[in-house]
């Protein structure tokens, strides 16, 4: 079955009293949860970590602007990848409020088809799930070089920062990003 994402639709019991957001890591890693503190089960949830990031955050909203931005550059990859490029993927806001990573992906005119990577912390979704997202709902994308260096994954970048310095230089490393 497969479900249109919806642009936006928040629901006030979805939200934290600090309007947070809710980014999925791109692997099952450790993740930063509210107040800094390192959590891979935040809430008590089963599932993938997240990391809780206010709505207003700076550089979040700077890294999913840049890549909107630079959107077309990685739909004219996804559309003739050169030999060796993998792992296409892109993140978007499920019910406009967490940011989840999407695989298998493949475009359908101005909409993009894939399944859920990770497991949703939203009640409702399930991983592998077919979700159909409009181009301008994308707020990351990424994928992987015949080298076996990730690019894109801006939202992961901004997330560095706040995990602890093990943490990310494991995901630093994992992706071929120098220190």
């Amino acid at each position: 079955m497969s479900i249109l994402a919806p642009a936006v639709k928040i629901s006030a019991r979805m939200l934290p009293l600090t309007a947070a957001l809710l980014f999925a890591a791109p692997q099952p890693l450790l993740a930063v949860g509210q107040g800094g503190a390192v959590t891979n089960n935040p809430a008590g949830r089963q599932g993938d970590p997240l990391m809780m990031v206010e709505s207003e955050d700076p550089a979040m909203n700077a890294a999913i602007a840049q890549a909107q931005a630079t959107l077309p550059e990685w739909l004219a990859l996804l559309a003739d990848p050169p030999a060796g490029y993998h792992n296409f993927a892109f993140k978007f806001p499920l019910e406009g409020v967490e940011h989840i990573w999407v695989g298998g992906v493949h475009r359908e005119g101005d909409v993009l088809v894939g399944t859920l990577s990770n497991v949703p912390y939203l009640p409702g979704w399930k991983q592998g799930q077919e979700v159909r997202v409009p181009l301008g709902d994308v707020s990351d994308w990424a994928y992987w070089d015949a080298a076996n260096k990730a690019h894109g994954y801006r939202t992961v970048a901004v997330m560095l920062p706040r995990m602890n310095p093990a943490q990310a230089k494991a995901i630093r490393a994992q992706f071929g990003w120098s220190e």
